[in-house]
């Protein structure tokens, strides 16, 4: 609190004599009327320490002293022959050894002297602390001291620092004085005085405090100290049976892994921004005083008249104090003319001198003061010349070395632009080869791509036409084999050569058999309409052929005999005509015969339809069936064929 109280007190005295003065009163009314966007806040921090691995440690180093306590060693034997000379003590090795190394008796005794051999044996035991468990313990130690100092620096940071912010933001004008001021100040201070003397956390960080002497105690105890020397060990722990069943080391190693698995920093941090009330008149007037100070410190040294106010100061300090000095004079006087005139006691006087020789012994020891200043500063003067002398040998050094580095940082500067221009050149001619190179072969690949696709459209093409010609011929295919397949049905049904096995009674089979007779009927229409164009072509080329002769003998007026040769030259032709209607005659039964037989009549109503033909129709017309008929076995033979 020293300097607290220090800044305190020169604050209160600077505010009273700033109290008197009108001109700072009226600024400082317009200061506090203005302010937008201020703000004076300080973060504080609540900590909140978790009290498990506090308990823990300190439940585990309760056993940790016991087992150190313990002091488990191994005694560790070292035998050595020496000289007999040497010898400082024997046991019971060394007349075993002896007796085993008769040769280290190389003289016998006198009579009434004992018998001294040359060497002996002697066996040193020294005690040996660096057992595997005593090296656990200080490793845990270690461990305990890492862990417990981390925790504690990090608590003590967060709860004893300070931090501040002020944000000051004023534009003000009284009289002909106008003021503009935005001030921001941050301020964190590690380790404060005053939150170190008033952290809550002082008895949980006593306590931590505790622990971290005992375990600096432990770790400084003679047992420790001897296994510090040894090899340290290192994870993973081997579980000894010591370690395993004794009852100290076994906490100490539930301990162990309780440190080594706790992964949580072990408290709690909560901050909070306590912000100042700037509106209160008084806090405003307190926050508007550095702005006066400031703009006062701006025009003394901006202006540069220091020495001016200095010597104001001084002039107006010594004229107080001949003041003061004059009014204690004139109370001397006074007080001698009061003993004087009204007899005033030696007390009195003695009491005024008293007070003189305090101000005398004042100004003796400013003056003393004074002068180690002037002599101080005299030094310091001279320090500070020698230190600019030094200084400026520096900086011209520091400048011829500036100047030669500026100059090779030219030289290479240019140098690099030079190597990059020419690497800038060689990469633009290279990108525009390789743009070139790869345009070619883009164009190449593009006009190869195209006749490509223009072969494989044109064999598309071909492959289309080649499918429509094979689904056109397939078919046809198809209809023959139908065909063919009905034929043999009719000729296997018209000669008795179906048998049980044959089943056309399922679905499969019967529409294969309607397919089989629909190609049968197409088939029969087809063959019928060429025999009736070929019976056509010969019944009405033979009327023709008549019809020709007989207006070829009108024409030639061939005169007739006889009635007889008339007739006789009329016969063919009626025998023709005859031939004719017999012919249409066999033409209409064998169309109903086929008109049957396509309509699924069968073999049977074909035969009949050709047996209703009269016997006089057949005999009249024997040619022209006999002709029809070989002139359809002649087309049925060239549609197998």
């Amino acid at each position: 609190m020293g300097h607290l109280d220090v800044f305190y007190r020169a604050f209160r005295a600077y505010r009273e004599a700033l109290q008197k003065e009108h001109e700072s009163k009226l600024l400082r009314d317009e200061l506090v009327k203005e302010g937008t966007d201020e703000k004076v806040c300080v973060t504080q921090v609540t900590c909140h320490v978790e009290q498990d691995w506090v308990d823990a440690i300190d439940k585990g180093l309760v056993f940790i002293g016991k087992a150190i306590d313990e002091e488990r060693q191994f005694i560790r034997s070292e035998g050595e022959v020496q000289p007999i000379e040497k010898v400082r003590h024997v046991s019971r090795e060394s007349a075993e050894h002896l007796a085993r190394h008769s040769n280290l008796i190389t003289r016998a005794p006198a009579e009434g002297e004992d018998l001294l051999p040359e060497k002996l044996y002697t066996v040193e035991r020294l005690n040996n602390y660096a057992v595997y468990e005593n090296r656990f313990l200080y490793m845990v130690l270690c461990l305990l001291n890492d862990f417990i100092s981390l925790r504690y620096n990090q608590i003590v940071r967060e709860t004893n620092t300070y931090r501040g912010e002020t944000t000051l933001h004023k534009s003000v004008t009284s009289g002909k004085r106008r003021l503009q001021c935005d001030i921001v100040l941050k301020e964190a201070s590690d380790d404060d005085p005053y939150l170190r003397n008033r952290n809550e956390l002082g008895e949980v960080l006593s306590r931590l405090e505790r622990l971290q002497r005992s375990v600096y105690y432990y770790l400084h105890t003679p047992l420790m100290s001897e296994v510090a020397k040894a090899d340290k060990l290192k994870p993973p722990v081997t579980k000894t049976n010591v370690l395993r069943m004794d009852k100290n080391f076994k906490e100490v190693v539930a301990l162990y892994e309780f440190i080594v698995a706790y992964t949580r920093d072990g408290f709690t941090v909560t901050r909070q921004e306590h912000a100042v009330d700037l509106k209160d008149r008084a806090i405003a007037e307190e926050f508007s005083e550095p702005v006066l100070l400031l703009s006062f410190l701006t025009y003394e040294h901006g202006m540069d008249i220091s020495d001016a106010l200095r010597t104001e100061y001084e002039a107006e300090e010594r004229r107080r104090r001949e003041e003061e000095q004059r009014a204690l004079r004139e109370q001397v006087d006074a007080m001698r003319r009061r003993m004087r005139e009204k007899g005033c006691t030696p007390e009195e006087y003695i009491l005024l001198l008293e007070r003189r020789n305090g101000e005398l012994e004042k100004e003796s020891e400013q003056l003393v003061r004074a002068r180690a200043t002037i002599t101080a500063l005299g030094e310091e003067k001279t320090a500070l010349q020698k230190t600019i002398e030094r200084c400026q040998e520096e900086i011209a050094q520091l400048n011829a070395a500036h100047t030669a580095e500026l100059s090779r940082r030219d030289e290479q500067e240019e140098t690099l632009r030079r190597k990059a221009d020419e690497a800038e050149a060689e990469h633009a001619a290279a990108l525009v080869e390789f743009t070139r190179k790869k345009a070619d072969e883009i164009a190449a690949l593009m006009a190869k791509n195209e006749q490509t696709v223009q072969e494989l459209d044109t064999r598309l093409q071909q492959n289309d036409a080649k499918c429509a010609q094979l689904e056109t011929t397939l078919g046809e295919r198809e209809e023959q084999c139908a065909l063919l397949h009905a034929r043999l049905t009719a000729l296997r049904r018209e000669h008795g050569l179906l048998t049980d096995t044959d089943d056309y009674t399922s679905e499969a089979a019967f529409t294969e058999l309607e397919h089989e007779l629909e190609v049968l009927a197409k088939y029969a229409r087809s063959q019928w309409t060429t025999a009736k164009q070929l019976l056509r072509r010969e019944v009405f080329g033979g009327w023709l052929r008549a019809r020709m002769a007989k207006n070829k003998r009108t024409a030639e007026n061939v005169p007739a005999s006889s009635e007889k040769e008339r007739t006789a030259e009329n016969a063919p032709a009626r025998s023709e005509e005859t031939s004719a209607a017999g012919n249409t005659s066999v033409s209409s039964a064998k169309e109903t015969a086929a008109g049957d037989a396509s309509e699924g009549f069968g073999h049977e109503i074909a035969e009949n339809a050709r047996a209703g033909v009269t016997e006089a129709e057949k005999t009249g017309a024997a040619g022209a069936a006999q002709s029809a008929a070989e002139s359809g076995k002649e087309g049925d033979h060239g549609k197998d064929a």
